[in-house]
């Protein structure tokens, strides 16, 4: 396995598929070795070329087993942050794992976070959505914490088309009033100016 320098590195991220240019770094947490972190540091998205990433995560199908993990994190604020951790197999079967967690209960407030796998033609190929309504204690935090899994099976040749990631994050307060359909369409119209309605979805 290719070793990575335990210094953050710093990288500048263009201009992608109509998304905002902005800076991401990606680092080994202290605690835990085996496991690199890609910091998103944005306004509301940022997209990641896989190809500025180190190998094997350059890619996202890959054909052995690796140990050391890739997770992307974000932050709503000082005391809430989410994450997304995408794995997929050689026969193409992937799952992506959203983590929110918050030192304080949301009291109506709701986290929200999409990803948008992009074709080497820089168009969208699928959007998952995820959603944290409430969050629960998790044994020996500090945080609250919710998870939530999607399963995607598709061809080998699909997921080498995949050449970038693009995350959007979102947050709506109570005073907005909005029921449950109408968070997902409000999640939906974010994503609109890249997606335009193209490519399949998928939420939970």
């Amino acid at each position: 396995m290719r070793r990575f320098a335990l210094h953050t590195l710093l990288a500048a991220v263009t201009v992608f598929a109509g998304g905002p240019a902005a800076a991401w770094r990606i680092y080994p947490p202290d605690d835990r070795p085996d496991e690199l972190i890609v910091e998103l540091d944005w306004a509301v998205a940022e997209t990641v070329p896989l190809k500025s990433l180190p190998g094997p995560f350059d890619r996202a199908l890959r054909d052995a087993a690796v140990a050391q993990k890739l997770s992307y994190r974000w932050r709503y604020d000082k005391d809430a942050e989410g994450r997304a951790a995408l794995v997929v197999d050689a026969a193409g079967r992937a799952a992506i794992r959203f983590d929110f967690a918050a030192r304080e209960p949301l009291d109506g407030l709701r986290y929200g976070a999409a990803v948008v796998l992009m074709g080497s033609d820089s168009q969208p190929l699928h959007t998952f959505y995820a959603r944290a309504d409430t969050m629960a204690p998790e044994a020996h935090s500090r945080y609250l914490q919710r998870s939530v899994t999607l399963d995607l099976a598709r061809a080998p040749a699909w997921w080498r088309d995949v050449s970038a990631i693009a995350f959007f994050r979102m947050s709506y307060h109570p005073s907005q009033k909005l029921d449950d359909r109408e968070v997902w369409d409000a999640m939906r119209r974010a994503v609109w100016h890249l997606t335009k309605g193209r490519g399949s979805e998928q939420r939970g």
